[in-house]
């Protein structure tokens, strides 16, 4: 079986790292990956049943050799395959929901953004019901699909995540050193792009409301990623004096490592899908701090971890001096984020949800799943 997976780029983060956990994990199938080039690219690099082409995802160029099946995982290249109402393909196409981007607009009052809201909603819907099947990484998306866009071709397939790349991570040394911390101190870290959606101004504003019990307490806060955004949240903690307790990093290929030395998550974010940095941090045992908002919640909930009210700066500082004092049984939090990931977010139960789908949705447009 041959299978095209397309996606905008090869880009480091999680939507990467979730299309190799599933080409590593189905050895058994071909695939090619269709993207423009990325720092990510290289992480496919020695698997055998995977071809990577950086060269972008226009139809021509992903049809050019004929799969059994297409996968898209984001929007642009959905787009680009269903543009033209009449176009039609021979091979089925599914598309994972990585979240969904039309909660932007719920977060912005005003006409515009209502229309923009509006005009999204028609858009996605649309997409949405031009592809074989859909596939949803949270219920709450499940749920949102099946109600607002009035669609049932969804199935849900939670994000999964792989153990054993965990289990030998060691602390960062030096980590101190490079980031020039105090030998005593509480570090919070953030994983994230730097975008709207991540939530980076809401932290910054929280920290500066409280910038003196922070600096009373020794916390420290590493932010771990990059993006449109990063420039202006530098400005940001400059203009509110707040550039001895936070640390900028840009891109790490050492996440894992930096995650492991840290104290605490903290994930702003004003919607998620089912970010995998918080099974990653489940798995590592990292106490968790988060917005209460689409995806989070469906993995903090139930003492798994901290979460503020989204966007309230005001609650989020309260929650962060609350941890600093003591307040939460962190420990307790993080041993069963860690269990509940075990459970419920294995690499091999979405590996086994996602193969049922490609041999049924083949099967269904009259191709051989066992080819």
């Amino acid at each position: 079986m041959l299978i095209h997976i397309v996606t905008d780029n090869f880009s480091t983060g999680g939507g990467t790292e979730h299309i190799f956990q599933i080409v590593k994990g189905l050895p058994a199938l071909d695939f090619r990956i269709f993207a423009e080039a990325g720092d990510g690219l290289d992480k496919f690099s020695g698997l055998g049943n995977v071809e990577t082409c950086p060269q972008g995802y226009s139809p021509a160029l992903v049809l050019k050799t004929k799969p059994d099946l297409i996968h898209i995982h984001h929007l642009l290249p959905l787009f680009a395959f269903f543009r033209n109402p009449l176009a039609r393909y021979e091979m089925p196409i599914i598309y994972t929901a990585h979240g969904l981007h039309i909660h932007k607009y719920e977060f912005s009052p005003g006409v515009l953004n209502s229309l923009k809201y509006k005009l999204r909603f028609a858009l996605e819907k649309y997409l949405f019901s031009r592809a074989e099947q859909i596939i949803a990484v949270s219920q709450a998306d499940q749920n949102f699909i099946r109600t607002k866009y009035k669609l049932n071709h969804v199935s849900y397939i939670p994000n999964g995540i792989d153990p054993s790349c965990l289990e030998e991570v060691q602390s960062q040394r030096g980590i101190g050193n490079e980031f020039q911390l105090p030998a005593k101190r509480i570090l919070f870290i953030t994983v994230a792009r730097f975008n709207f959606q991540k939530g980076y101004d809401v932290l910054i504003r929280a920290l500066a409301l409280i910038r003196d019990f922070l600096k009373e307490k020794n916390a420290g806060f590493l932010l771990v990623g990059d993006g449109e955004t990063l420039p202006g949240i530098k400005k940001m903690s400059e203009q509110l004096q707040i550039t001895d307790l936070v640390r900028f990093s840009g891109t790490r290929t050492d996440v894992y490592s930096l995650m492991k030395s840290a104290d605490v998550l903290i994930l702003p974010s004003r919607w998620e899908g089912l970010p995998i940095v918080l099974l990653e941090a489940g798995l590592l045992k990292l106490p968790v701090i988060a917005s209460d908002t689409f995806g989070n919640n469906e993995l903090l909930g139930e003492d798994r971890g901290v979460m503020f009210k989204n966007e309230n700066i005001l609650d989020l500082a309260e929650k962060i001096k609350r941890i600093l004092d003591g307040e939460y049984k962190l420990a307790t939090q993080a041993e069963n984020l860690y269990h509940f990931v075990n459970s419920n977010y294995s690499v091999a139960k979405m590996l086994t949800g996602l193969q049922d789908t490609y041999a049924s949705t083949i099967g269904g447009k009259g191709g051989n799943p066992e080819n």
